[in-house]
C-alpha cells in the first residue's frame, strides 16, 4: 500500500514462556474501516495493548504513523498528538461527571492568572465536537442521564476532540458491544460521517454482521498469528471469515434439544411482576426447559433477570420455584439463592467476577459457606471443581492459581457460567450470556447450558437481543413489550421472526 494511516510490523509479545502474539502485521489506510476480528485468546487484545502502550511488545516491532515511526515505545502523548485515539468497550466514561468535564479531561483550559476555568468556553469546545457527529447532546448533562448511544458519541468527541480528522485514527475495542442492535444504525452513520472526513476507523468485534456490513478490510488473527490480513469484506462472507477464526468450518444451525414434554410442572413461575419497566410480566419455565426473554429498548427483558434473582427489588407480583412461592417484593439476593435460583449477569467484570482472585477462587466462592469445617476448608475439592469446570467449557489457560483478569474475555465468560452451572441451580437465570464471545466459544456455551438443561432437569431462563442465539438453543421465546409478554413463540424457532416481534419490522406471517 503505497499511503497507510497505521502500520505495525513485525509484532511480537511473549508473556513467560507463551508467545501470544506472533509477527503481527496490520496495514490502515487512510478514511477506511478496518476490522480487526478473532477468537477470544487470538491476540486481538494484545495488539491493541501494544498499540495504547499498555504493553512492550518484544524486539523487532515497528509502528508507523502517516509515514513516521511512532514506535515501539508507544508513549500516550505521543500517540495522542499524532492522532491516534481509543474507544474501548466500557467507554471509559465517569456517570457522574458532565459531558464537558469527561470530554475535555486532562485538556481543561484556566485563566492565565487567576486559574479558573473558563467553563463556558470549554463548553463551546465540546457542543462543537458534537455537532459534527450530528449531535446535539447538552454539554452540561450529566453522564449518567445520558442513552448508551449517546455515551458512545460522547467517547468518540473525546478521543477526536482538536485533532486533525484527515490524519487520524481511532481504535473502537468492542466499543459497540454495550449498544443495543436497534441503535446501532445510527452509531454507524457517526463513523460513516467521520471516514468522509478522511479519518481512518479500526473496529474490533465479535459481530460478523457488522465486520461484513461497515468496514472495508478486515484482519485475521488465530492462535497469535495473522490469517488473513486485508481481506476485503466485499468479496468474503460470515462463513469464510468464521473458518479463519477457527481454523475449521462450525455450524451454526440448531442445537439438538428433546422433545420437551408439555405436563412437566414449572420450575420457575411469574406472575404479575412489577418492577422498573416490567409492567405485569407473567410466565412459566419448566424443568429442563431454556426459554428466552427478547424484546427492544425498555421491553422489561433487561429488567428481568435481577428482579428474578432478588438483585433489583420488585413492587408487585409473585415469584414460584418448584413448591416455593413468595412475594417479590420480600425477594433479595439471599432468598432467590435459598430458593435455587442463580444469575449470571451481563456485566462479568463488575458483577459476575472478582477480577483479581484466581480462577480457582472465583469458580468455588458459592460453594464454600456449605463446605468449610470450622478452621480449615479445604483445596481438594476446589481443584476438582476446577477440574470439572476445564472439562465442561474448556477454560484457557486451565491454570487455577491465575487470576481471573488475566484471562481473555472468551474464557472469563466460561468461567463465570461454569461457576453457576457446577452448582447445579434448579433456576439459572443468564443475562446476555454470549456478549463479546467469539463464535466457537459461544457455540461451546450454548451446548452446555443445553447438556445442563437436558441432564440435570435445570430450568434455564436466557434475556439476550442476539436472536440467533436464542433461536438455536431456545424451547420458547417470550417476546416483551411495555413490561409485560407481548409474543410466546414456540416450535422452530426462526431468528427473523424474533427480530420482528421484537422490533415490529414488519407484520409476522406466521401465528404468535
Amino acid at each position: 500500500m503505497d499511503s497507510a494511516r497505521l502500520e505495525v510490523h513485525n509484532t511480537s509479545k511473549t508473556f513467560g514462556s507463551a508467545r501470544v502474539l506472533d509477527r503481527a502485521e496490520l496495514t490502515v489506510a487512510p478514511g477506511e474501516v478496518h476490522g480487526l476480528i478473532g477468537q477470544n485468546g487470538s491476540g486481538k487484545s494484545t495488539l491493541i495493548k501494544i498499540l495504547s502502550g499498555f504493553h512492550t511488545p518484544d524486539g523487532g516491532a515497528e509502528i508507523r504513523f502517516n509515514g513516521a515511526r511512532l514506535g515501539p515505545p508507544m508513549r500516550p502523548k505521543r500517540l495522542a498528538d499524532a492522532g491516534l485515539t481509543f474507544v474501548h468497550q466500557d467507554l471509559g466514561l465517569v456517570p457522574r461527571l458532565s459531558v464537558v468535564e469527561n470530554v475535555r479531561v486532562g485538556r481543561l483550559r484556566h485563566g492565565r492568572f487567576s486559574r479558573r476555568v473558563r467553563w463556558q468556553h470549554e463548553a463551546a469546545l465540546v457542543a462543537e465536537s458534537l455537532a459534527f457527529l450530528g449531535s446535539d447532546i447538552d454539554p452540561w448533562t450529566p453522564v449518567a442521564q445520558l442513552t448508551l448511544p449517546q455515551r458512545g458519541v460522547v467517547a468518540i468527541a473525546r478521543a477526536l476532540q482538536g485533532r486533525d480528522r484527515e490524519r487520524s485514527c481511532v481504535v473502537l475495542d468492542e466499543a459497540t458491544q454495550n449498544l443495543p442492535k436497534e441503535v446501532l444504525p445510527e452509531f454507524y452513520q457517526i463513523i460513516r460521517r467521520l471516514t468522509a472526513e478522511g479519518t481512518s476507523i479500526v473496529l474490533v468485534s465479535h459481530r460478523l454482521d457488522e465486520i461484513l456490513d461497515l468496514t472495508d478490510r478486515v484482519t485475521v488473527l488465530r492462535d497469535g498469528r495473522v490469517v488473513g490480513g486485508g481481506i476485503r469484506t466485499a468479496e468474503s462472507s460470515e462463513g469464510e471469515l468464521m473458518e479463519l477464526m477457527l481454523g475449521y468450518e462450525v455450524e451454526r444451525d440448531r442445537i439438538d434439544r428433546p422433545d420437551r414434554d408439555s405436563s412437566q410442572p414449572p420450575a420457575l413461575t411469574c406472575e404479575d411482576l412489577f418492577a422498573g419497566t416490567l409492567r405485569s410480566a407473567s410466565f412459566t419455565v419448566r424443568r429442563g426447559e431454556i426459554v428466552g426473554v427478547t424484546g427492544a429498548v425498555d421491553a422489561g427483558h433487561d429488567e428481568l433477570p435481577y428482579v428474578i434473582a432478588g438483585a433489583r427489588p420488585a413492587s408487585a407480583g409473585r415469584i414460584s420455584v418448584n413448591d416455593e412461592s413468595l412475594a417479590a417484593r420480600a425477594l433479595d439476593v439471599a432468598r432467590a439463592s435459598r430458593l435455587g435460583i442463580a444469575l449470571v449477569p451481563r456485566d462479568r467484570s463488575g458483577e459476575g467476577l472478582a477480577m483479581t482472585l484466581s480462577l480457582l477462587e472465583n469458580l468455588t466462592v458459592p460453594r464454600i459457606h456449605g463446605r468449610r469445617w470450622r478452621f480449615w476448608l479445604g483445596r481438594s475439592w476446589q481443584r476438582r471443581e476446577f477440574s470439572r469446570a476445564v472439562e465442561l467449557l474448556g477454560i484457557v489457560p486451565p491454570r487455577p492459581d491465575l487470576a481471573a483478569g488475566q484471562l481473555s474475555g472468551g474464557n472469563q465468560q466460561k468461567l463465570l457460567v461454569s461457576k453457576w452451572l457446577l452448582q447445579n441451580p434448579a433456576v439459572l437465570v443468564l443475562h446476555e450470556p454470549t456478549q463479546a464471545v467469539d463464535v466457537g466459544a459461544r457455540r461451546e456455551l450454548l451446548l452446555a447450558l443445553r447438556r445442563a438443561a437436558d441432564e440435570t432437569g435445570m430450568a434455564v431462563l436466557i434475556s439476550s437481543i442476539e436472536a440467533e442465539d436464542l433461536a438455536s438453543v431456545c424451547d420458547r421465546v417470550l417476546v416483551l413489550d411495555g413490561g409485560a409478554v407481548a409474543h410466546e413463540l414456540a416450535g422452530e424457532l426462526d431468528a427473523d421472526l424474533i427480530l420482528e416481534k421484537s422490533f415490529a419490522l414488519a407484520e409476522p406471517s406466521a401465528a404468535s
